[in-house]
């Protein structure tokens, strides 16, 4: 009994560490340096890590300029602002990319003014 209850916490412990996260999907652009993650009316920052930066190159072939957004699906984690961080209220830390797909051309509903 004893070494079955040893073998449900080992494997409950390994089972915690390769979680990476919660599935997220919206919208994503990068641009100057910052990157935002977007769904519904709520706005995230995102942290610049290994897996922002390929998302980011990974999102250029769907762009026709560079502010575009992209539609993404990743697994990652919310973390809240600090307490006296000038930021948005949370980041998403990106710890997988599921996939990147051009937005929905409908969905696009930005004015651009003359160039």
């Amino acid at each position: 009994m004893k070494k079955a209850a040893i073998l449900l916490i080992f494997i409950a412990f390994i089972s915690c560490k390769e979680d990476q996260g919660t599935s997220f999907k919206g919208d994503f652009v990068y641009y100057a340096n910052a990157a935002v993650f977007q769904v519904g009316n709520d706005i995230h920052g995102v942290v610049l890590n290994d897996q922002a930066n390929a998302l980011a190159e990974q999102a250029k072939q769907y762009q026709q300029e560079p502010t575009d957004m992209v539609t993404i699906e990743v697994i990652g984690e919310l973390i809240p602002k600090k307490e006296n961080e000038d930021s948005w209220p949370f980041k998403l830390k990106i710890n997988q990319i599921v996939s990147v797909s051009a937005l929905d051309p409908n969905k696009n509903d930005v004015i651009k003014l003359g160039k």
